[in-house]
């Protein structure tokens, strides 16, 4: 009764507390007159306590990641009630005494999960626990073996089904997990002197820079899931952690479907409880002991069978996406736009920068006119921004805004997606008015640049919520780019150093920078400066 079950910055946790936690739960859950508890905790340990202690009370399980006001407002029916972390946390430090007995799950207890739906709105997936012991059983069959003497730790969320299931496979093996989600890459420094299985994304695999080096770190085995994994990505992890990761793909409503190494090729083998095929619109149908549906779940993704009964995936068949792992439909975007009353239609598209993003371009109505007669687009952009706020999680809330008169339609009345991507193609983030060179000796280079900053400039968009100023970062991007345009070369940014920033650049403001360059030290001194020898800002980068 004293094995660990998990390791926490609070403590260890051992069986008898856990079984103790239970049952406090078990108790609470029982009398409670609620029959639906709406289950969020970030916490591992209170989460699988919660998950564990309602099952056993044969109440219904709802798991939502998105906890915002108004959505849990709208999912909330009668009998149910939102349970949180801070609930758990109370009923499990209660002095009253509870038995330690485990009764058990039913293996035909409700679990409810939200995802997005193609009509645009929320929709319930519903599971019988059976599914997801399944599940964890042909997982454990694969992997199982490798999990002795080793901890389990995530950087994904418990709240979706990739997370829940990693969660559930330490449970049935009896392997011990880490109870807060690893957020950022230097937290697994602290973990060094575990053998650790990791269960990852690849939003978190891609924030590994080239400098980064994880192999002092014992990683038995990597996982990752939730969304595409770059293969390049998948080799740079495998440089980090000296381990290939393991990709698994599946769905919400289907459950996990095949996996791979992408190493050996594109292709994913199904999980052998999987029986696959391609439905008439060329997307895969996914029949398994864990799928509700009897006749198969027909997936988004469209695929191709290989001889050797592999498949590879060949894109989406709907407008379903993924933005750092997180499952979006646009369709649902454009309807919360257009509930706020303001708009007459909208238009949401995922585009690709430095990371994948959401765009909308939007038609007021009457009434928006009439709201925004005057605004600028900073105000614009901050009222849509904050009314998405109240449905959708940070992550999926549009990052670019357009405001049109009319969007270009086909013969069909439907909109021209690909001329609407035209309105988000990168402009000039400033205007070179004039340039002046001097060159006094060979090692330095020296340059006098006018600019102008219009307040059309992506740099100003979005980077300060209430204020529109030329950020930090931007105004490091226009030296390098300015240094590599006029003397036709490439200088790459290693450290930054004694930089100030003296006063705002705001739109619409004409500067002149002034740039020296020290070649053989690979030192470069810049200076913004206005009217009157005005100072914005000054620094020295270190370059190789």
């Amino acid at each position: 009764m004293n094995s660990v079950v998990c390791y926490s910055k609070e403590g260890i946790k051992t069986k008898a507390d856990f079984l103790r936690d239970i049952s406090a739960l078990r108790r609470f859950a029982v009398e409670s007159k609620k029959n639906t508890f709406i289950l969020h905790s970030e916490n591992l340990y209170y989460f699988a306590v919660a998950f564990s202690g309602i099952l056993q009370a044969k109440k219904t399980l709802a798991i939502t990641a998105n906890i915002s006001p108004e959505f849990i407002n709208e999912i909330c029916e009668e009998d149910a009630c939102f349970f949180s972390e801070e609930q758990i946390r109370k009923i499990c430090s209660s002095k009253d005494s509870f038995p330690e007995e485990n009764s058990g799950v039913d293996l035909q207890a409700d679990i409810v999960l939200w995802t997005s739906g193609t009509t645009g709105t929320p929709k319930k997936v519903y599971k019988k626990f059976e599914h997801l012991s399944i599940e964890c059983e042909e997982l454990a069959g694969l992997w199982g073996s490798k999990a002795k003497d080793c901890l389990f730790c995530q950087t994904v969320s418990h709240h979706h089904i990739y997370g829940l299931l990693f969660f559930l496979l330490p449970l049935r093996l009896e392997a011990p997990f880490l109870a807060e989600r690893i957020e950022m890459p230097e937290t697994l420094e602290e973990l060094r002197d575990k053998n650790l299985i990791l269960v990852s994304s690849p939003a978190f695999l891609k924030r590994f820079s080239e400098n980064c080096d994880c192999k002092n770190l014992q990683i038995t085995e990597l996982f990752c899931s939730g969304g595409p994994l770059p293969f390049e990505s998948a080799k740079n992890a495998e440089r980090i952690f000296g381990r290939w990761p393991i990709e698994i793909y599946g769905s919400t409503e289907t459950g996990g479907i095949a996996y791979r190494i992408s190493k050996s090729g594109p292709e994913w083998q199904p999980f052998s409880v999987c029986s696959l095929s391609l439905a008439n619109n060329g997307c895969l149908c996914v029949k398994s002991p864990y799928v509700a549906e009897k006749d198969g779940f027909i997936t988004g993704d469209l695929a191709e069978f290989l001889d050797t009964g592999k498949f590879v995936l060949n894109g989406r068949a709907d407008s379903i996406v993924k933005i750092e792992e997180k499952r979006i439909s646009l369709a649902e975007v454009e309807k919360r736009i257009l509930s706020c009353g303001l708009v007459q239609k909208a238009c949401v598209l995922a585009l690709s920068g430095k990371r994948q993003y959401l765009a909308a371009a939007i038609v007021l109505n009457e009434k928006g006119k009439e709201e925004f007669s005057g605004a600028s687009n900073l105000r614009k952009n901050s009222f849509f921004r904050k009314y998405l706020a109240k449905f959708l999680e940070g992550a999926v809330i549009p990052k670019k805004w357009r405001y049109i008169e009319s969007f270009a339609q086909d013969t069909q009345g439907k909109i021209k997606r690909k001329e609407v991507e035209m309105l988000f193609f990168p402009k000039e983030n400033y205007q070179v008015l004039s340039v002046s060179f001097e060159n006094p000796q060979i090692n330095e280079k020296k340059i006098l640049a006018e600019l102008f900053f219009s307040e059309n400039s992506d740099f100003f968009d979005g980077h300060f919520p209430q204020y529109s100023l030329l950020p930090a970062v931007a105004q490091v991007d226009t030296v390098i780019r300015v240094f590599d345009k006029f003397f036709n070369s490439h200088i790459i940014l290693k450290k930054i150093s004694r930089v100030k920033f003296i006063t705002p650049i705001c739109p619409n403001t004409q500067v002149q920078l002034h740039i020296c360059y020290l070649e053989k030290e690979k030192i470069l001194s810049f200076e913004f400066f206005g009217m009157q020898n005005k100072k914005y800002s000054s620094g020295t980068l270190f370059c190789g």
